[in-house]
């Protein structure tokens, strides 16, 4: 097993819960990393734990190393300008640097016992990769000079980044200047975003291994979560008037609301009761569960469906409809309209037995029906929608005008869903779309530093691996912008993706940027130009790839958000965005801007924050005509397409709750993986005091016995 347990301190203070693991399992924790200083803009470190308060232990426990930790989320600045200005004035100035590890040389000498220090530095943004490094140099020199060691508390990110944004980090460079590194692989999930495991299987294994191709791993420790998240999922966050549905707490708190030993509210207003705990079935093995719920289904539990498909993705079971990936005839719009599609479910919303062993339902016999959707931006309406189909399609499709046929078809294997188009020079659209307005966009890579074209009707968008975007009208440049460099390689997948699109309309031009197709927001709007007519297509002036082309009508967009439900014979429309200023196509599943204009400007501005488009949401049916202990039917008409639905959950209208949380199993089996799979330094547990205490006797070697007891609070 990985021989060293990493624990922080320090900022919870010192309960009797951290008291008694110190003082009974100190001989399972090899390195305390102590939360005892925040960082000033000036490079001053302020105290804010006194580590006198460990000696008792140290002198219980002498392996144990003592970590200075400093970081830059609490304290006067902080609390005055946020912890990204503490951050950028340490990047900003050399002086601040000097004076910090001068800070560090001092509090070593006050405190002799300290092995080294930690470093914790925060919501440091994309880029300054360099200036951050030099944050960490200057600490681990002066560490280093004085015979100590140096380590750091770093955000999780996966070959194509942090979730957290936190994109400054670059592991290699900082394992060379750092002699151990904890990863925060935790908070996946958090209290703003929408319920999961705090650290999925499908997550850590990405992070893990990209971390250890960068790092020596026996540098390295896998952070472990000791904490729940609960996610309040029967209403909407401007409901429940806040903006985050979570709510963090221990492992106790967990065990206590799924025992019935608490109420999350006033006594009596819903009964006490025990309700089920699942083990996540991806590999993360964390526990969950609903509170308050009295039935649930996941999304392919159907009883009959008809056009609907479910599958998996990112440890998450959905069901959709998929859109068509082109209209008839040929170049025509595509009919997205719901059709014949349905997913018909049988539920019961069945009585639960309170902690008095008596039967009960909800509070006052009322239900909300919830609905978990991932929904996304509308699109432009469908002409062509190409994942790089095949061979055939690229001939059938798109026309080579520049004759020398270097655009070819690759797959990455027999039957592989990777595919993609891969040349140089011209490829355009085998069709003359005349004057008619129009959306292009393609996701592609630069193989090496050039250039990438989108263009149509004579306007042309042009981005460059420097992140140059340039707009012309013909032969006239009418606007510019910059996204950033962007990667240029021939590493399958890498970062170097960027997706570019263009509309064109009669009097305007718009160029959308992002590096994912989650959500390509507008980085150019020009009105007032004159389409001169032309082709639509793609160019490159280096070697490219392209995985997937759409071809969308200028005007016309479909709705990728809403899905009819039917209860008891009573229908309600879920997820339907409100707008004004459009016109709604009298036959198909379609609508259009009746001025020109953005999409999003169509919003109504007090519901935005309905909208899921990048995270799962959950919609509600508040009053949901549920009646206890009886079998209803349930169906779901998808009325857009790629809108995906996931679980469907009857909870007490008064409240109903998610919870996830690692527990004492769920840490022993990423300890194996940390040492099994990835031959790590060990774990690092946030943090020490909301963990189940059982932890311990596990960690030890042994397994529980039977009649282990919890501790109640």
């Amino acid at each position: 097993m990985s021989n060293r347990v990493f624990v922080w301190i320090g900022h919870m203070g010192l309960g009797d819960r951290i008291r008694l693991v110190l003082e009974r399992y100190g001989d399972r924790i090899t390195d305390v990393s102590i939360f005892g200083w925040s960082v000033m803009r000036t490079g001053q470190l302020v105290e804010t734990f006194d580590p006198a308060q460990l000696d008792e232990y140290r002198q219980r426990w002498p392996h144990l190393r003592f970590w200075l930790c400093f970081r830059n989320m609490d304290g006067p600045d902080a609390a005055e300008v946020g912890p990204r200005a503490i951050f950028d004035a340490l990047r900003d100035s050399a002086a601040a640097r000097a004076r910090l590890a001068d800070e560090v040389e001092r509090i070593f000498g006050e405190f002799s016992w300290l092995h080294g220090v930690d470093i914790d530095l925060e919501s440091g943004g994309d880029g300054r990769s360099e200036e951050s490094e030099a944050i960490f140099q200057a600490v681990a020199d002066r560490a280093h000079a004085l015979g100590r060691q140096c380590s750091a508390a770093l955000p999780p990110l996966t070959v194509s980044g942090s979730v957290g944004g936190e994109n400054w980090v670059r592991y290699r460079q900082l394992g060379e200047i750092l002699d151990c590194m904890e990863i925060m692989s935790y908070d996946f999930a958090w209290a703003g975003s929408a319920p999961g495991p705090i650290s999925p299987g499908f997550w850590m294994r990405d992070v893990f291994d990209w971390v250890t191709s960068q790092v020596n791993p026996r540098k390295v420790f896998m952070g472990l979560p000791l904490y729940a998240y609960y996610w309040r999922l029967h209403a909407t966050p401007q409901e429940l008037g806040n903006p985050w549905r979570g709510l963090s707490g221990t492992y106790y708190s967990f065990w206590q609301q799924f025992t019935g030993a608490t109420d999350w509210y006033d006594p009596g207003v819903q009964p006490r009761a025990g309700w089920l705990t699942y083990r996540d079935h991806d590999d993360g093995q964390s526990l969950w569960g609903f509170l308050h719920a009295y039935d649930w289904l996941q999304p392919q539990h159907t009883e009959e469906s008809f056009g609907i498909q479910t599958d998996w993705f990112s440890g998450k079971h959905y069901a959709v409809r998929y859109g068509l990936p082109a209209g008839s005839p040929q170049w025509a719009i595509a009919d997205n309209g719901p059709g014949d599609a349905r997913a018909l479910y049988s539920m019961r919303a069945d009585p639960i037995i309170d902690v008095n062993g008596v039967e009960t339902g909800p509070y006052s016999g009322r239900f909300t029906l919830t609905l978990e959707m991932l929904q996304r931006d509308a699109v432009a309406a469908t002409i062509i929608d190409d994942y790089a189909t095949s061979a055939q399609q690229l001939s059938a499709i798109y026309t080579q005008p520049d004759g020398d046929g270097s655009w070819s078809h690759w797959a990455q294997g027999a039957g592989s869903t990777v595919r993609q188009y891969r040349g140089q020079g011209r490829l355009e659209f085998n069709n003359d779309f005349s004057a008619q307005s129009l959306y292009v966009q393609a996701r592609f890579q630069l193989t090496r530093a050039g250039t990438f074209t989108v263009y149509s009707q004579g306007v042309r968008a042009e981005m460059t691996n420097a992140g140059t975007i340039r707009l012309y009208n013909g032969q006239t440049l009418i606007g510019t912008a910059n996204v950033g460099a962007r990667a240029a390689d021939t590493t399958l997948r890498s970062p170097a993706l960027n997706v570019l699109a263009l509309r064109v309309r009669e009097n305007s031009a718009r160029v959308y940027f992002s590096n994912a197709e989650t959500q390509v927001p507008m980085v150019l709007e020009i009105t007032g130009i004159t389409p001169t007519g032309g082709p639509t297509g793609y160019s490159t002036n280096v070697p490219a790839w392209i995985d997937h082309t759409y071809l969308g009508h200028g005007w016309w967009y479909q709705p990728r958000e809403a899905v009819e439900v039917t209860l008891d014979g009573q229908t309600r429309v879920m997820g339907r965005i409100p707008r004004h200023g459009v016109t709604w196509h009298p036959t198909l599943n379609m609508f259009r801007p009746d001025d020109d204009v953005n999409e999003p400007e169509t919003h109504d501005p007090d519901h935005w924050r309905d909208y899921s488009r990048l995270d799962w949401t959950y919609l509600h049916w508040r009053d949901a005509p549920f009646q206890l202990g009886r079998d209803q039917q349930l169906r779901i008409i998808p009325l857009d397409h790629d809108v995906w639905w996931g679980r469907i959950i009857a909870f007490d209208y008064e409240g109903g709750f998610i919870a996830y949380c690692n527990d004492a199993q769920s840490v022993a089996h990423w300890r194996a993986r940390a040492e099994n799979d990835w031959n790590l330094a060990g774990i690092a547990m946030w943090s020490l005091g909301q963990e189940d205490v059982r932890l311990w006797e596990i960690l030890h070697g042994g397994e529980l016995p039977p009649d282990t007891k919890r501790l109640d609070q």
